[in-house]
């Protein structure tokens, strides 16, 4: 028995791939499943039959609506990943061919991710296949997007938008990071050692090799609560302060705080080659202590 026909342009071996997936559900309950294809001049048609076994539990209705519902996942599939990928290469092309081809993969790669975060707009194309195949036995992939889902396609080139301007936030802090490595680099060590312990609320004290406090112009005065009359942050001042005392070497210290802590993972991108990180010593214990006083205050 026929459940469905597939009409596309598409090379077919992925939604062949998606097929045997999704139907295997059907095959391990003793249906038998064959997909077989017919290559025409530009259109290739696919179609996914069914048998029930004697001793099989399905209905001819209950084999149709489940052969109907695989074919639906795996025909959203095969469209999300390929007639997807091939429109984020057209308009990424079309619209960013002012990048280099290694820039617009990597734009390419931003925007399938972010893509990917919003889900919904997968499941409605699932939910729409779904729908159309319950009343009809065949489906043009092609068509179906052209005249069913054309929001997608405004939806790329706006994810597209998103995904380029991500990556060029991306591109100036890696630039400014260079540069900031470059005047570490250039600059003779002023100090052999300095110990760094980031705060829970996002301070960074800094002790000499003696284990007293190093003191900085550029941190002295600096409250950090909106009352500075500069416009610089905090974490800039710190950054300009640690490039100026150019320490041979850093550590720094109270790992499980600064996962995730901007500030941190800034100093570590500048000074890569010259820090190491600590857990183990009394100033991280201290830090933790102090963290976790701070929790659990009301």
């Amino acid at each position: 028995m026929e459940v469905v026909s597939i009409g596309t342009t598409a090379p077919t071996y992925l939604l062949r791939e998606r097929l045997a997936q999704k139907l295997q559900c059907l095959v391990d309950e003793g249906v038998t499943v064959e997909v077989l294809e017919t290559r025409g001049r530009s259109v290739n048609s696919i179609s996914v039959m069914v048998d029930v076994a004697p001793e099989s539990s399905f209905s001819f209705s209950e084999l149709n609506h489940l052969g109907r519902q695989c074919t639906s996942a795996a025909l959203a599939d095969f469209l999300i990943e390929d007639w997807c990928q091939r429109k984020l290469a057209e308009i990424i092309q079309r619209d960013f061919g002012y990048f280099s081809a290694e820039e617009r993969h990597k734009i390419e790669l931003v925007t399938e991710r972010l893509l990917q975060t919003g889900g919904l707009r997968w499941t409605k194309l699932r939910d729409t296949i779904e729908e159309f195949l319950a009343h009809n036995r065949h489906i043009n992939a092609d068509g179906f997007l052209r005249f069913r889902m054309r929001h997608l396609l405004p939806e790329l080139g706006e994810t597209v938008s998103e995904a380029v301007d991500e990556f060029l936030v991306a591109k100036e802090y890696t630039e400014f990071i260079r540069l900031l490595r470059y005047f570490v680099d250039i600059q003779q060590p002023k100090l052999p050692l300095v110990h760094l312990v980031l705060t829970a609320e996002g301070r960074c004290n800094i002790f000499g090799v003696d284990g007293e406090p190093v003191r900085h112009q550029y941190l002295d005065g600096f409250s950090g609560d909106g009352d500075c009359e500069s416009d610089v942050s905090y974490e800039d001042l710190l950054i300009s302060a640690l490039i100026t005392l150019a320490p041979a070497r850093l550590i720094l210290h109270g790992k499980n705080i600064q996962r995730g802590n901007e500030l941190g993972d800034t100093i570590r991108n500048i000074f890569d080659g010259r820090l190491t990180e600590c857990d183990v010593c009394e100033l991280c214990r201290r830090t933790r202590s102090s963290a976790t006083q701070e929790a659990a205050k009301p």
